[in-house]
């Protein structure tokens, strides 16, 4: 089963779509495409009249397909509207989209109860969205004007040859660029705080097929290596998942193989430093906005460059979205407005189909440090508006402390799956050199 969601700047605004079958794909490769051969679908579509036309072949489904023939319908005729992998459920991602959509067609965007629940977040702040499949260059084009961001200093003392990516490429970031960057603090970013990020997403980031800057990557463990063969696409549009171990037991049972499998899943040499993810979150939004903004940060950048040491600091949320993504993508709000009581600035970074939410701390805008269980209740309270079916689960990254990483994996094979044609065990050890 495949699920789609449709994004419309519309009453309706959302739509969400199950495909159960190669049939089913075929035909809304054709509605979408007027083509049923050609089933990659493009996010941004646009309602043409000869799309209108198309939506007659809906009528092969039956009666059900009622509400989504109104939905389309709805779309005037000219219109853009967003055709997305996954089930998207996020409020306030939803209302960005259709945000988006009404600036691209320079209509009003249409009232719904979306400005109800989000009416906190358009109250007091102000979104930027930075989605990496994207080409953005943030910063000065000119080299010789350029300051670098991290360290304050400018050519002839530091050099902006490398390019630097305002989210680590490893996390499949290709279109987002910082040209404030400098060569020195690129090459230390990534070989310190972003390293912690690698390690601590890699296991996810295999799951759903992201690429970093040396393709797919492999997630060595105790005993186990994790990888993604992408030249094994299946017709659902998913890589292969391979598992390696270094002994197999001596059976074809699959529950017996599976459970053994499973209890490989050992990763205690892969290890990182929660905080320096802290830091490198706030590194990315201090790349990804615009310098004006960066004289109200400088303590934040110091923090990001100082070595690790404890600092009292604001929770970190993370919660999970049903659809992933192969590029990274975050959200920055900016209060617009001297109201002390909220943090003048956090965000949300999608990697991997897993959310984080947070606080950039030791800003210069804001009253408070917001590490108090009053001071982020109240902020929490005015989140529960714009997120009403999503569960912020608080996650530790304020430890300096090296830990391991830790997946729980319980691996299952369905009964209906086929050995050689759904999965298949390799014995090495039996196959022919060269």
């Amino acid at each position: 089963m495949s699920q789609f969601t449709v994004v419309a700047n519309t009453s309706s605004h959302v739509l969400y779509l199950d495909i159960g079958n190669i049939a089913a794909i075929k035909l809304f490769a054709e509605l979408i495409n007027g083509n049923s051969n050609e089933c990659t679908v493009k996010q941004l579509q646009t309602a043409s009249l000869e799309f209108k036309e198309r939506l007659q072949l809906l009528d092969k489904i039956g009666e059900r397909v009622y509400k989504m023939k109104q939905f389309f319908n709805e779309i005037p005729t000219g219109q853009h509207y967003l055709f997305l992998p996954g089930r998207v459920e996020d409020q306030i991602q939803i209302y960005l989209y259709t945000r988006q959509l009404s600036l691209l067609d320079k209509v009003p965007l249409q009232f719904s109860n979306l400005e109800r629940l989000s009416s906190f977040l358009y109250d007091h702040y102000e979104v930027r969205v930075f989605n990496s499949e994207e080409r953005i260059n943030i910063g000065e084009y000119e080299k010789s004007k350029r300051v670098c961001r991290f360290c304050g200093r400018s050519m002839p003392n530091a050099t902006f040859k490398q390019k630097a990516h305002a989210i680590s490429e490893s996390l499949g970031n290709k279109g987002l660029i910082c040209r404030e960057e400098c060569d020195d603090c690129n090459q230390r970013f990534n070989q310190t705080i972003e390293q912690d990020v690698t390690r601590f997403f890699q296991f996810f980031l295999i799951l759903n097929g992201v690429k970093g800057k040396n393709g797919s990557p492999t997630l060595q463990g105790n005993g186990i290596s994790i990888t993604n063969n992408p030249s094994s696409r299946s017709t659902l549009g998913r890589d292969t998942l391979v598992l390696k171990v270094k002994t197999m037991p001596d059976t074809r049972d699959i529950q017996e193989i599976t459970k053994f499998v499973s209890d490989q899943f050992s990763f205690s040499n892969v290890k990182y430093v929660p905080q320096n993810i802290y830091k490198c979150f706030c590194k990315y939004v201090l790349s990804l906005l615009d310098n004006k903004y960066l004289q109200y940060f400088k303590e934040t950048i110091n923090w990001i460059n100082e070595p690790l040491s404890f600092h009292r600091l604001p929770p970190v949320w993370h919660y999970c979205v049903s659809r992933s993504h192969e590029t990274p993508y975050m959200a920055i709000m900016l209060r617009k407005h001297n109201h002390k009581e909220l943090p003048y600035c956090w965000a949300i970074i999608n990697i991997a189909g897993y959310q984080f939410l947070f606080i950039l701390p030791f800003c210069t805008k804001d009253k408070y440090k917001f590490v108090g269980k009053g001071r982020v209740q109240f902020f929490l309270d005015g989140l529960k508006n714009i997120m009403p079916n999503i569960t912020l689960q608080p996650v530790n990254l304020n430890s300096i402390t090296l830990v391991s990483l830790k997946i729980n994996a319980n691996i299952n094979i369905s009964p209906e799956c086929v050995e050689g044609r759904d999965y298949s065990f390799i014995n090495l050890q039996n196959q022919p050199k060269g």
